[in-house]
């Protein structure tokens, strides 16, 4: 996998991973309303400050996941967020290799000294990668609502002297 900036031609196939409300709740939260459509995802890439990644396979050239880093210079932070692989490929490795690329952007080109990112309580294949991964952390920092429901959402971070 090899990362690249996303670009507006790649919200499609975004789109197309994200077949209800569940999945988009897990994917980024209360970032967006259902149902999904193109124009949110638009204006979802308009944040100056945030990095869009897209992953694509080196092999084939399809889009196979896409995530952000969102830096704060001055507490030489970075959140990762809006991790997601193409769904008809889990299981591949591909949400690793798409991490392991997003932390070393972030650690290889900023004075970040520490990653943090946030996850649903209950996504426990996310949590147990970024845990293999060096994320720590298991504080409930606030809920996010999904339907009558309130999912837990679980902070997580990462110093750069205890990357893996």
């Amino acid at each position: 996998m090899l990362l690249r900036p996303t670009s507006v031609a790649d919200l499609d196939v975004f789109l197309s991973w994200i077949p209800d409300e569940e999945a988009m709740v897990l994917w980024t939260g209360p970032t967006f309303s259902w149902p999904l459509n193109r124009f949110q995802l638009e204006r979802y890439l308009t944040n100056a400050n945030r990095q869009y990644w897209t992953g694509i396979d080196e092999t084939t050239g399809a889009i196979v996941g896409h995530g952000t880093l969102l830096l704060d210079d001055e507490a030489r932070a970075c959140r990762l967020g809006s991790v997601i692989v193409d769904p008809g490929r889990r299981g591949e490795g591909l949400g690793r290799k798409l991490m392991e690329l997003l932390k070393a952007t972030a650690y290889g080109t900023t004075t970040v000294t520490e990653l943090t990112l946030g996850v649903i309580a209950h996504n426990t294949a996310a949590r147990s990668l970024y845990e293999s991964l060096g994320f720590q952390g298991s504080e409930v920092v606030r809920c996010t609502p999904m339907g009558d429901q309130m999912w837990e959402v679980i902070s997580m971070r990462q110093s750069r002297e205890h990357q893996n």
